[in-house]
């Protein structure tokens, strides 16, 4: 659909490969990821500040080229910081825990265990939809600046969840939240739009149930429901799922070294404002994203990754929001903290197709 998107394509491709010299697996148990699921265990208490405190973090700088392929009064180049999260969490004894994002204060909440495998958690919170309150990928990308297709990337709320670990065996567990949150809000009339989050005069409930089997697979599965508009007379069911299909699921060649993710969620809108009874006589439409996501981490110094994604902005007809794309990515770590990310991506518009492929370079260091 693009000249020479192929040659960038390609060039990635070669990158991936110049330099690695065997294939073989490479272990990746300690290293923490910032887009994966990552659960560490709460410090324990004890007599010593280090057994009560602990710092995390995330920062990163990237380069990004705006229609790298095009000619120069197309083409336009800038660098772009995302990442600045430094987390603290205060485990003062064995039943409470305090944990924020301390540079933004975009995040944070105070937690109480309950026993018997119950907590509740109040603050600012992170909603409790999908595999991870980050990146959400619905739609295939993370929006620029990570402000989401569909849903906020970084999705944190005021509320409180209740937690509970309901069930565990030697090769399944079962977990799941119930939550009340500030809900979405906006005017009928108009498509209803999710990703600046909630707004403070409207809740929303939901809950959300997380299945692990074993070590390698893991599934979710999301949802909330509010009412918006001036006197609520309009609906929003918001629902979803997610898999994460890890490395070592399958012990076979090549496929033991392969990760799958993969999500979508749809948003139920009863808007009798908006929707005509002719495409839906209870006043309904919907919102919709997906993702499908491969990694492959058999190359000694490169992971390369593909994900595709599409978005479909309003179901009752075609828009210029509307839109699929590929995300081709290699990465490489220096060490456990430092990590390194070339990626291109390819956006395709439904309709009035727009000149805004973007190919970033990403130097990122974690704690």
């Amino acid at each position: 659909m693009r000249r020479n998107t192929a040659t960038v394509i390609s060039l990635l491709v070669l990158w991936c490969v110049t330099g690695i010299t065997q294939a073989q697996v490479t272990d990746t148990t300690e290293v923490i990821g910032f887009d994966e699921v990552v659960e560490e265990p709460l410090p324990q208490a004890g007599s010593d500040w280090t057994d009560r405190i602990h710092l995390s973090g995330r920062f990163d700088l990237n380069l990004e080229v705006l229609n790298p392929m095009e000619d120069d009064d197309l083409r336009s180049s800038r660098f772009q910081n995302y990442h600045r999260y430094l987390f603290l969490k205060v485990t003062p004894d064995d039943r409470i825990t305090f944990d924020a994002e301390v540079l933004d204060m975009s995040y944070y909440e105070l937690a109480y265990d309950l026993g018997d495998g119950y907590s509740v958690a109040l603050g600012k919170i992170w909603v409790p939809f999908g595999a991870t309150p980050f990146h959400h990928y619905y739609g295939g990308v993370q929006g620029d600046p990570f402000t989401g297709l569909l849903l906020p990337n970084v999705w944190a709320e005021y509320g409180a969840t209740l937690r509970s670990d309901f069930y565990s065996s030697d090769r399944v567990s079962a977990s799941g939240d119930v939550f009340l949150v500030s809900g979405f809000d906006g005017p009928t009339g108009e498509v209803l739009r999710f990703a600046s989050g909630g707004t403070e005069n409207r809740f929303a409930v939901g809950g959300r149930t997380a299945v692990r089997i074993g070590n390698q697979l893991a599934l979710w599965g999301s949802a909330m429901y509010n009412r918006f508009g001036e006197d609520n007379e309009g609906e929003i069911l918001l629902w979803g799922g997610d898999i994460l299909a890890d490395y070592g699921l399958v012990d076979a060649p090549l496929l033991r070294d392969l990760r799958l993710r993969a999500a979508f969620a749809r948003a139920e809108i009863r808007d009798e404002d908006l929707v005509s009874p002719v495409d839906s006589k209870d006043y309904w439409y919907y919102r919709y994203g997906d993702y499908v996501e491969l990694t492959y981490r058999g190359f000694q110094k490169v992971q390369p990754r593909l994900r595709y994604g599409t978005i479909i902005d309003f179901d009752d007809r075609i828009t210029g929001r509307d839109s699929h794309n590929w995300d081709l990515a290699a990465m490489s770590r220096i060490g456990r903290h430092v990590m390194l990310l070339a990626q291109y991506q390819i956006n395709l518009e439904e309709i009035n197709e727009r000149d805004n492929d973007l190919f970033r370079f990403q130097l990122a260091f974690e704690f």
